[in-house]
């Protein structure tokens, strides 16, 4: 099964002018824009484009969603456009500059923060950032435990970890299948950071100016929230179904993203 995660950001706090122009490129591709949020469905497309903008945070701003690398250079007019993708372990790492694409560091010296080399995290071997390294059950431990866990296998102690979560999961949903597989899915949907491709981006990242949850929310996330909250914003006494409302929590800002959905003929 491929996992694909795709992100564009854009040092830029113009959100007016990135919709606009994220619009006006789609239609000039061929693409009609529509609302799947509202009451009446929108159309069914053979192809379509699902997007979310997200508010711009310490001035940057992403775009996320099933992007059309198509839509790049006219953004890269707005500003320049980083655009950063995973298929499993295959990343995929490209910067536009008003219209065409550019060689990486050049484009991206002016965003490097202090101290960090960002030829090497592009060319060399991957080295993690402190911050960008807390994916392992080992690094959420406190210094002295940590400091006995160096006596231990550490990759068959995570191996364990794992099926322990595992078992803890199944107990949680209760040995319902269909919590199970929503469970599965959810895992084997999420892109594995941990491959060569998924620390080649986080190392990228971690040499950048971006916010700190740049990763953040994942698309899937965001989608059910948003339709929820729109639901509640037209109608504040929409009834609400098991899980719903721990969904609206997971995101209760999400009407503060802005949805850019459009689909074409192929």
């Amino acid at each position: 099964m491929t996992t694909s995660w795709d992100s564009l950001y854009l040092p830029s706090v113009e959100a007016e002018a990135i919709l606009k122009t994220l619009q006006e490129s789609l239609i000039a591709l061929g693409y009609e824009l529509y609302d799947p949020f509202g009451l009446i469905p929108g159309k069914s497309y053979p192809q379509t484009t699902r997007l979310f903008i997200a508010p711009p945070v310490e001035g940057w701003t992403r775009i996320f969603g099933s992007l059309d690398p198509q839509l790049l250079p006219q953004l890269s007019n707005v500003s320049l456009c980083l655009r950063l993708s995973l298929n499993d372990d295959e990343a995929i790492i490209e910067t536009y500059i008003d219209g065409a694409q550019v060689e990486l560091q050049n484009a991206l010296k002016s965003y490097v923060r202090p101290g960090r080399d960002l030829e090497r995290n592009l060319n060399g071997p991957i080295i993690l950032p402190a911050e960008e390294t807390g994916d392992s059950i080992f690094d959420t431990l406190p210094d002295d435990v940590q400091s006995l866990a160096d006596r231990v296998d550490k990759r068959q102690a995570q191996k364990m970890f794992d099926r322990l979560s595992g078992n803890l999961m199944k107990k949680a949903a209760g040995n319902d299948s269909e919590k199970m597989s929503n469970a599965a899915r959810d895992l084997m949907s999420a892109p594995d950071w941990n491959s060569s491709g998924g620390q080649r981006i986080r190392a990228l990242m971690g040499c950048l100016t971006v916010p700190a949850n740049w990763r953040e929310p994942d698309f899937t996330t965001l989608r059910d929230a948003y339709q929820l909250h729109a639901r509640r914003r037209r109608n504040p006494n929409a009834m609400l179904y098991p899980g719903d409302a721990e969904t609206m929590e997971k995101l209760p800002d999400a009407l503060n993203y802005t949805p850019v959905y459009a689909g074409r003929k192929v």
